[in-house]
């Protein structure tokens, strides 16, 4: 993979497949083809390569995080330890 060629992802069997992109409206779809013709040169930002095991298929990910405002917008998951009642303190004399 030199600096100005499309990315490819080869497998465990030395299979090839090139990224592409394609846009159905407000969707964009990303995926994977043993076609190089009209290949996407970087990976997206925000995404990252993985394989499928059973398949041993590439397919994109969105990173956890998402970037500069990941954080501010994420559910949080009640705490365990705040949700579980607490014992009255016992008086000592």
């Amino acid at each position: 993979m030199g600096l100005f060629s499309p990315y490819v992802y080869k497998t465990r069997d030395g299979k090839k497949y090139w990224l592409h992109m394609k846009r159905r409206g407000k969707v964009t779809l990303f995926y994977f083809s043993k076609d190089p013709v009209g290949a996407l040169f970087n990976i997206p930002k925000g995404y990252e390569v993985i394989k499928n095991p059973r398949v041993d298929f590439p397919m994109l990910k969105k990173k956890a995080g998402g970037g500069m405002l990941g954080g501010i917008f994420k559910k949080d998951k009640p705490d365990e330890k705040a949700s579980a009642p607490q014992p009255a303190p016992q008086e000592t004399k």
